[in-house]
């Protein structure tokens, strides 16, 4: 876990070997991204998450209650409630019910 903000962790979360949640961000201009200066962006994973093996979690994201992120997933954008997601970057694969 790299916190430059908060990370926030809901209760009953299962995460696999090596999930990498990341809250530091650098500029896109490579005048400032050559700096020291960095900034962040919270991340926010729900309860009864459960986070595959290898998977990565960008910055600023929320990730829903109930959600299930397959091994290997890059989550670069919020993901809602009672799904699951795969992919790089993860797209919803079907609707837990």
């Amino acid at each position: 876990m790299l916190d430059t903000c908060e990370i926030k962790i809901g209760k009953n979360c299962f995460m696999a070997p090596r999930t990498c949640i990341y809250t530091a961000c650098h500029s896109l201009k490579p005048e400032e991204r050559n700096t020291p200066t960095c900034f962040g962006k919270p991340v926010t994973i729900g309860k009864n998450v459960w986070i595959g093996g290898n998977c990565v979690v960008l910055p600023g994201v929320t990730i829903g209650d109930n959600v299930v992120v397959a091994a290997g997933s890059v989550v670069t954008k919020n993901v809602p409630d009672n799904v699951m997601v795969a992919g790089n970057p993860v797209k919803i694969i079907k609707k837990i019910e």
